[in-house]
């Protein structure tokens, strides 16, 4: 059955969500003038990618479309994963995911406080991004942990949440997280001081646990509820990102979270000269997210050399060898919509097109453990698939079909231009 896409949309899009997961295994096949796949295919001409029941089947441009199959034909578009922004508090109350108490809170997380009708969330997923992962803020040193998350296609919390917990937020550096009432960190040393007390607790707390469940010990541990989901960061199962500015804030932050304690580290930020240090964070194969600041300046009253020169943050890096860096845009210091954008800026200021796109897509999947979901058009990926007018970042191009778990959750002519 073959309809032109706005037929589709009628179809696909206008069901209500029950309706739609009653038809979960429904197929559809998706008809693109190009298709970034951003895996090992490469660029795909003129082709197709299969769906069923929310997941890519394949990707080629001799795809068998199946009897009975719903064809939405994309004309000149282009289709390219959804994006994946790692450094983003938008989901919900920006008032909700502070808690300035205390410097240290590993036992908070972000999972409550999803608002899944976020105006915010829609106009990402109308700009083309359909993964976030929703943070809390930098007000202290610990904040909590995250929840990697779509930003659309479902009504409640659990239809949005891909994973949680998402990775544990620590702020590092910087005036954010220091300490203005007099207790402990109000200087760097202090910060880094309660840091690893923090995390050789939790160390030892996981090493406890590992040594009763595996039958070492007969010992059974306290139970301590504020290092439980700590456990999983020493496990490998998702990492820390960690907001760092500064060469010494961000050779802190490989030397303290990545050799001392082991741990997969996401660089956030990464400003303010941050980059001069870019070799050291290659070398151990660190995964560095760009933004939302795009350019470092040396000129007086900034610290840095005085050239009057500036240099393109994402480029530095890159040049350093972090060649599998991502761009964030620290949503709402940047509008979520507008990650494309820095993308394009990152281009503009040196970064390589190629290695921007994986900035938005296959990269932040990787560092963030979620690329066997999302991250590129592959078979068994979630169809989280973007149709664009045009090359997405050439900033003439606009989003015409944004789909999620293979669900169409944003079309510019069945719901207006959105941003």
């Amino acid at each position: 059955m073959r309809k032109s896409c706005g037929a589709v949309l009628a179809i696909l899009g206008a069901l209500p969500l029950s309706a739609q997961e009653e038809h979960k295994e429904q197929v559809v096949v998706i008809r693109a003038a190009k298709i970034l796949t951003m895996g090992p295919q490469g660029v795909v001409n003129r082709g197709v990618i299969l769906v069923r029941g929310g997941r890519i089947v394949e990707v080629g441009e001799n795809v068998t479309v199946p009897e009975g199959a719903t064809v939405l034909d994309a004309g000149e578009s282009w289709a390219v994963p959804g994006f994946i922004d790692l450094h983003c508090h938008i989901a919900g109350s920006m008032w909700d995911i502070n808690e300035m108490n205390h410097p240290r809170n590993p036992e908070l997380d972000t999972l409550s406080t999803i608002d899944p009708e976020s105006e915010r969330l829609k106009i990402a997923a109308a700009a083309g991004v359909t993964t976030v992962l929703y943070i809390p803020g930098s007000g202290t040193s610990m904040s909590g942990f995250g929840v990697l998350l779509n930003t659309g296609g479902g009504r409640t919390i659990d239809d949005l949440v891909l994973r949680f917990p998402g990775a544990l937020k620590i702020a590092h550096s910087g005036n954010n997280p220091r300490r203005s009432g007099g207790d402990l960190g109000t200087s760097r040393m202090g910060l880094w001081w309660a840091m690893r007390r923090a995390l050789g607790r939790a160390k030892a707390y996981h090493e406890a646990w590992t040594n009763f469940e595996k039958g070492r010990t007969r010992v059974r541990p306290a139970r301590q509820p504020d290092l439980d989901l700590m456990r999983g960061l020493f496990e490998g199962k998702y990492p820390v990102i960690v907001h760092t500015v500064d060469a010494g804030g961000v050779m802190g932050t490989a030397r303290i979270l990545g050799d001392e304690y082991g741990l997969r580290v996401i660089v956030s930020h990464g400003e303010f000269g941050g980059y001069r240090v870019a070799p050291e964070m290659a070398r151990r194969g660190l995964h560095c997210n760009i933004g939302p600041r795009l350019i470092d300046i040396e000129a007086p009253g900034y610290g840095y050399i005085d050239r009057g020169a500036f240099w393109g943050i994402a480029a530095k890096y890159f040049e350093a060898g972090c060649t599998d860096l991502s761009i964030n845009t620290d949503a709402p210091v940047v509008p979520q919509e507008d990650l494309a954008f820095q993308a394009a800026m990152c281009v503009r200021y040196g970064l390589p097109v190629d290695a921007a796109l994986r900035g938005l897509t296959i990269a932040p999947a990787r560092a963030v453990l979620a690329d066997r979901w999302v991250g590129s058009l592959e078979p068994g990926k979630h169809a989280d698939v973007v149709l664009w007018s045009g090359e997405p970042l050439d900033v003439r191009s606009y989003v015409r079909t944004t789909i999620i778990r293979g669900k169409v959750v944003y079309d510019a002519v069945r719901d207006g231009r959105r941003y």
